[in-house]
């Protein structure tokens, strides 16, 4: 017989389906009933009691009780129903105990991704039709569960999440965030993956760098501006959130929570700064998460002003629901990147495109000093910015060096 794809012992396969039934204290999982300890296995159920009397008469593992029957723990076994409003994933027990290690896990402070993880754990549960207990039976099962997920998902039949998330084009990307969720869970109940595991367990992040080259040359955000400004005018949310979203490089909860407050800066050669700060939660290990933004353009500035001057506070003016305000401006976003020929990652992801046409932006104009660059944008890492953010275009590679001095001073590769 084979245990896990192993050939084994009679006893080794006894103690794993003893261990199945009676739970595992060390590892906080719970006891599973029969079904699910043949479907954990990949036996049939008739095989596991053969294995369950064995326990009992020959390994003593199991024991009988006064009228006879194996002594196992009452099976608490939860039919699927499908997670929701009116059936939360949070009162799950299992969740529940997950999610209070996930808002304390940061010395007493939330893992900054709290939310986005059990959103995955519970998109998994509800497209494969699984309840958050049937992904701690054994790492074959889980990995058996996530494969059924990507394939549900290449279908497009994946359960969407009814918060706003639309379906991505990225499925490298979307299985990571689903088998980063599904790790932490089952890692707290002390299921582990060793590092380095492929496959749709692996950790590696996709795409590294692929996106360095998401940019909007000159002319495409000259046209980009004509654009917003004939639709919705320069004093309008949209034009406000696309222009701050590139000079400061920020993610979406820093834009959406940003306050029109701002210093002005008049340097030596008269040109005017508005020096601005944004909330990056996701670096707020860093600084307390607290960035200094340089807003330099002279229509970004006006139309700060404009709304600053109806007493706004931040840097939008509707008042609406978040989902509903960032699928609005994701949609309008989207029009603006098709009027100059962008789709796929602009369509994908309209709001963290700025953030990469933000690092271009700035690099173009600062001779791709990527210190300079890393400290305006919010990069923790030159290397960071480099290399997922601001790939040198190849017209500025012969720029350089085709330049007079004969020079080349290209960022060290490292």
């Amino acid at each position: 017989m084979r245990l896990y794809g192993n050939r084994v012992t009679e006893e080794e396969i006894a103690k794993e389906v003893s261990r199945l039934l009676l739970g595992d204290p060390n590892t906080r999982q719970v006891p599973l009933s029969v079904s699910e300890t043949a479907r954990a296995l990949g036996y049939s159920r008739n095989t596991v009691y053969i294995y369950v009397k064995k326990a009992v008469e020959k390994y003593h593992l199991l024991g009988y009780d006064n009228n006879g029957r194996i002594v196992l723990p009452e099976n608490t076994k939860l039919e699927f129903q499908r997670f929701d409003k009116k059936h939360e994933i949070m009162h799950d027990h299992l969740v529940a105990e997950w999610k209070q290690d996930l808002l304390t896990r940061k010395g007493g402070e939330p893992l900054a991704s709290w939310k986005p993880r059990i959103r995955a754990l519970e998109s998994v549960c509800n497209s494969c039709k699984v309840t958050p207990r049937e992904l701690l039976i054994s790492q074959r099962q889980t990995e058996k569960i996530l494969k059924n997920y990507a394939q549900i998902y290449i279908e497009g039949n994946v359960d969407i999440d009814p918060r706003g998330a639309k379906r991505s084009h990225d499925i490298k990307n979307v299985i990571y965030k689903k088998a980063q969720a599904v790790r932490d869970f089952c890692g707290f109940y002390g299921m582990m993956w060793k590092r380095g595991t492929g496959g749709v367990m692996s950790q590696k992040v996709p795409n590294h760098g692929k996106y360095a080259d998401i940019r909007l040359t000159d002319a495409e955000l000259e046209q980009a501006d004509r654009f917003i400004k004939e639709k919705w005018g320069l004093d309008s949310d949209i034009y406000r959130w696309f222009w701050v979203g590139i000079e400061s490089c920020s993610r979406f909860e820093a834009l959406y929570t940003m306050s029109l407050d701002y210093t002005k800066h008049i340097g030596k050669t008269g040109k005017t700064t508005y020096i601005m700060t944004a909330y990056e939660s996701k670096t707020k290990h860093i600084r307390g998460g607290k960035w200094i933004k340089y807003i330099t353009r002279a229509d970004t500035q006006k139309s700060i002003d404009l709304l600053k001057a109806r007493n706004g506070t931040r840097i939008y003016e509707v008042r609406i629901y978040k989902l509903t305000f960032r699928k609005q401006m994701s949609q309008s976003l989207v029009e603006i990147y098709r009027q100059i020929g962008k789709k796929n990652y602009f369509e994908d992801r309209p709001t963290h495109t700025l953030r990469h046409v933000g690092a271009h932006y700035w690099l173009a104009r600062k001779n791709y000093n990527y210190g300079l660059v890393a400290l305006i944008g919010g990069w923790h890492t030159i290397d960071e910015l480099r290399k997922s953010y601001g790939e040198m275009p190849p017209e500025k590679v012969l720029e350089m060096i085709e330049g007079d001095s004969g020079i080349i001073s290209l960022p060290l590769l490292h």
